[in-house]
């Protein structure tokens, strides 16, 4: 069927179709068309490759493929058309999808075939054209027309007379090998006196047990009236040509076909493991059932010991080896049309190159199209008033219907519930109408009352004249009329309706007071303070008033109010909580402080908080979590007190290192130093007693008068830091008091040497000098910057009748760069 569809497709497109294209290029490429539009594809987006078309036939049969599916869309979105009419569902469908105006056409133009079909007037048809036409009087009439012309365009305006196409006229020669004879709605095949029609219904073969011999093929023969053809049969300016159908191969005679045996030229394709057998025209590929353990050989043809393979792979009798199994390459996949197969090692994967189409969304996992649910996405285009429903592919407006007692909103496009006024109730259209409650409840009056129906309400008129406030009872007597249960009365807002005989008044509840014929509350807290508790404060109500606990209190259930101990409440205080009455408050634990939240505690670092008040530590101090430590430079330790730093005294305590045999260890402040003390010919060293940083050099013998020269030597050490407090004398030096002698006294600075970078020189303005008649006293005035080695000598020149000499001593001063808190 798909080969004549596509035959009259290209007639309709007016394409002249030789014998050679009509086989071997336009109907494949119309196959491709029609399928794909099967997968609702768009037709201009085909990958642009049809199988078995020479290259230089591409161009044309993409041209062929296109055309057959817009008009196979065409024919498809004109039938839905009009089924979605003869469903009473309205023409919606998106701009954007292939063929919408097709469809629009086919299901407005059947609309009103059917509006005329309900009037009762005419079918005839309108001339709006085709498909329209058509649509119109299917829809009309209610006949259906076979002719499948119509939905591609042709004219029909007679509904009753459905023309059949004489096939044999439209393709001479090239549906039956013999004669063609057109029957309505198809043909059939016959052949000349002496050939037997063959099982395909088009090709004649000639019989066995008549011997016709026709000559030469080119004479006197033609196509239509003679063929000596066996299959197919072409004219020429020579005479007639004939051919083979694919599969067959012509004879030596010229005139006959003889099968091709693509097995045994090898020009077949099968699998590895299938083997191939011919037929008539064609051949197949047999999976060769070999017995267990065995597999086919296809070089030899043999069943040979195979072994087992992983899935995915396949014995190779011939490399005795597990290669993998091309899946793709042999056609033996479970790919889909319009999904390429990638071939893997030991499987195959199925990739979509086709779009899925609209409506359609394409599943990753699955390579399968998953239906748009343009209801639930909220991507339909049904305007206010109308239902989305979903469906395959696409989706369909309905009209909302709104039940009883509700209206449809245009605002919203939702159907709201009518609430309507006591005595009203609403209709089917949702307006409120007036319930007559005098014709749906006959007992609403009694008997000697007439009932009187009004909008929304009704009224019992006593048919006997009783006065105001009195009505007629069942037994005919007037009886008063009770306003405030039957609610006629007038009281408004929270008046409280009080009957009496024959009327009523109104009065304001208890809490309450009459202002300007209204009821206001009465707010008690505001008359008086001392109405609560002293514990409790007040808080007006509607009415009434109710006494509540202050913050920090609770009620204890006999009006008082008790304290709420907060600490009870966990983590309420980071550290500490201490209840009061009505409150509580946070403490911390010692080195912490309240934050500004007041109850959680954060760390005191006092080597800031109190460093403005005087060092914290000697040394460096170190902030820890609720407290802090000092610690001490290298050279010194930290004294019992924790906090400041004592020096250590490496000379007493053995640990330091004097290398020369001539140096003396001196201790300093937070180190110590090795000075050598060498004293000249003549002289030996002696160490007082009572000095611990002095080393003096004796003569030895005793003087002699009038001899000059050095008569002692004194090595002294001093250390201190640099913010020493000045003035402060360093050294004094004094000689023996005898009228008889005159001493003269020599400061000067031996050595300054800086032990840090940028640190100046000491120099002679950091010293000043005092002397009396027999001592010199050497004092500091302004302080040296250490760390810093200062070397002076102090001259006593003595000088007498009896002899001249001189004293000299040698003062090393170690200033260091510590703070005066080091002891």
């Amino acid at each position: 069927m798909k080969y004549f569809v596509c035959v009259i497709l290209l007639l309709s497109l007016n394409i002249e179709l030789s014998l050679g294209d009509l086989n071997d290029v336009l109907i494949k490429c119309c196959h491709e068309g029609l399928d794909w539009s099967i997968d609702d594809n768009r037709c201009d987006r085909h990958p642009g490759y049809v199988a078995n078309v020479s290259m230089e036939d591409q161009s044309s049969c993409l041209s062929i493929v296109e055309l057959c599916c817009i008009k196979d869309v065409l024919v498809k979105r004109c039938a839905k058309g009009k089924e979605n009419a003869l469903d009473g569902m309205m023409c919606a469908i998106r701009d954007s999808e292939q063929g919408s105006e097709q469809y629009k056409e086919c299901c407005i133009c059947c609309q009103l075939g059917l509006l005329a079909r309900s009037q009762g007037l005419s079918c005839r048809s309108p001339n709006y054209g085709a498909p329209c036409d058509n649509m119109f009087l299917e829809c009309c009439t209610g006949q259906v027309l076979a002719d499948i012309y119509n939905a591609t365009g042709t004219d029909q305006s007679d509904v009753d007379v459905v023309n059949d196409r004489d096939e044999c006229a439209l393709f001479p020669g090239q549906i039956c090998s013999h004669r063609c004879v057109n029957t309505p709605g198809s043909f059939r095949c016959e052949c000349r006196q002496g050939y037997t029609l063959n099982q395909d219904g088009r090709t004649c073969q000639e019989s066995k047990d008549v011997n016709t011999d026709y000559g030469n093929v080119n004479d006197g023969y033609s196509c239509e009236e003679n063929s000596p053809c066996e299959q197919r049969c072409t004219n020429t300016d020579l005479g007639v040509e004939c051919n083979c159908y694919e599969g067959y191969k012509l004879r030596s005679d010229g005139r006959s076909c003889e099968d091709v045996d693509e097995c045994a030229e090898g020009s077949f394709k099968c699998a590895p493991t299938q083997e191939c057998v011919n037929t008539l025209g064609r051949y197949t590929c047999h999976t060769t059932q070999c017995q267990t353990g065995y597999v086919y050989n296809p070089i030899n043809r043999r069943c040979e010991e195979s072994y087992d393979c992983d899935r995915g792979f396949g014995f190779n009798s011939v490399t005795r080896q597990c290669e993998d199994i091309n899946e793709c390459g042999l056609g033996i996949d479970t790919c889909r049309v319009g999904e390429r197969c990638d071939n893997t090692i030991g499987s195959y994967s199925c990739r979509r190159f086709r779009h899925c189409g609209t409506g359609y969304t394409l599943d990753e996992a699955t390579q399968r199209c998953l239906d748009h649910d343009e209801c639930l996405l909220g991507t339909h285009n049904c305007g206010r008033g109308y239902d989305c429903v979903n469906v395959q592919g696409s989706f369909k407006c309905e009209v909302k219907q709104c039940a009883e007692g509700s209206r449809f909103n245009t605002a919203t496009g939702e159907c709201d519930r009518v609430q309507c006024a006591r005595g009203l109730r609403p209709d089917r259209i949702g307006n409120c109408i007036d319930i007559n409650e005098c014709k749906e409840y006959t007992t609403v009056c009694n008997k000697y009352q007439q009932c009187i129906n009004t909008i929304g309400s009704y009224q019992c008129r006593s048919l006997i004249n009783c006065g105001n406030g009195y009505e007629t009872n069942e037994n005919g007597r007037c009886t008063d009329i009770d306003e405030c249960s039957t609610g006629v009365h007038r009281c408004a807002g929270e008046q409280q309706c009080i009957n009496r005989q024959g009327s009523y008044f109104c009065q304001c509840p208890r809490g309450y007071r009459f202002i300007n014929n209204l009821c206001e509350d009465v707010d008690e807290c505001a008359y008086s303070a001392a109405i609560c508790p002293l514990q409790s404060k007040c808080e007006n109500t509607p009415g009434s008033y109710v006494c509540t606990c202050k913050d920090g209190l609770e009620s204890d259930g006999r009006g008082g109010c008790n304290d709420v101990d907060e600490c009870t409440t966990r983590n309420i205080c980071h550290h500490k909580c201490i209840n009061n009455f009505g409150s509580y408050f946070c403490t911390c634990n010692r080195g912490y402080q309240l934050s500004v939240d007041q109850r959680t505690c954060e760390d005191i670092d006092e080597c800031n908080q109190f460093a403005g008040r005087g060092r914290v530590c000697g040394g460096r101090c170190v902030n820890t979590p609720g407290s802090f430590t000092c610690d001490c430079p290298d050279g010194w330790k930290k004294a019992r007190d924790g906090r400041a730093c004592e020096d250590i005294d490496e000379c007493s305590d053995g640990t330091a290192y004097c290398p020369s045999r001539d140096s003396t260890c001196v201790n300093t402040r937070g180190g110590y130093k090795c000075p050598l003390v060498q004293c000249p010919e003549g002289f030996v060293k002696t160490i007082p007693g009572g000095q611990q940083n002095s080393v003096r050099c004796k003569q030895v013998g005793m003087y002699k008068a009038n001899s000059k020269g050095l008569i002692s030597l004194s090595y002294n050490f001093l250390t201190f830091p640099t913010n020493i407090i000045i003035p402060t004398p360093l050294f004094s030096m004094t000689g023996a008091k005898d009228s008889q002698r005159d001493y003269r006294w020599e400061l000067k600075i031996v050595s300054a040497r800086p032990l840090a970078p940028g640190i100046p020189r000491a120099t002679d303005s950091n010293f000043e000098l005092t002397q009396t008649n027999n001592q010199a006293v050497v004092t500091l005035k302004k302080r040296i910057r250490g760390p810093q080695d200062v070397i002076l000598q102090l001259l006593m020149k003595i000088s007498s009748e009896k002899f001249n000499g001189i004293a000299e001593s040698k003062i090393y001063l170690y200033v260091t760069d510590g703070p005066s808190t080091f002891r």
